[in-house]
């Protein structure tokens, strides 16, 4: 069954083993993910267990750490585990370059120059806005709440660490200055 759906490019079956003596199978029968197909189409000599663990990642299934490390050593994904994405050489080989840009994420200092760029301009700042500001730039592979948590960690990094900025207002109504 794997062997026939990897030839038709389509996802792999499901197998639900929950009920003793029974075994539900489900075959997808069309595309979840194009990047996954040209993928397929493109590097025909993968193995078995390789288009297995990028059929979780397309599915966006957790993936163990041996599978992990078996695509990442391969430079077929990127990100932190287990935020993954399809790595920009996939991306290229696929033409999927704007979708990798948008998971990617930048490093920190490019986050906390817009931000010390906004302070600048403005002479201060809310969470609200910085919120506003950095919430759409930060990596889709994340959450909300995630989104929401690097935020945090990068005002408290510059905040304590850096130095670079001090909340002049309270925790409940923050406003951010450069120091």
């Amino acid at each position: 069954m794997f062997l026939l759906q990897r030839q038709r490019y389509f996802p792999m079956p499901n197998y639900d083993l929950s009920e003793q003596e029974k075994v539900k199978v489900q075959i997808i029968g069309k595309v979840i993910d194009e990047n996954y197909t040209k993928l397929l189409i493109n590097k025909t000599g993968l193995n078995l267990k390789t288009v297995i663990c990028l059929d979780k990642v397309q599915k966006k299934e957790k993936l163990t750490k041996e599978e992990f490390t078996l695509l990442k050593n391969q430079n077929f994904i990127e990100g932190r585990y287990p935020n993954l994405f399809v790595s920009a050489k996939i991306a290229a080989t696929t033409g999927d370059k704007s979708t990798y840009i948008k998971y990617r994420a930048f490093d920190d200092e490019h986050y906390k120059n817009m931000i010390i760029a906004f302070i600048k301009k403005y002479g201060s700042a809310s969470r609200k806005e910085l919120n506003g500001l950095l919430m759409d730039k930060l990596s889709d592979a994340l959450e909300e709440k995630q989104k929401m948590n690097k935020i945090h960690n990068l005002l408290y990094e510059m905040n304590n660490k850096d130095r670079t900025i001090r909340n002049a207002g309270s925790k409940r109504k923050s406003k951010w200055i450069l120091i």
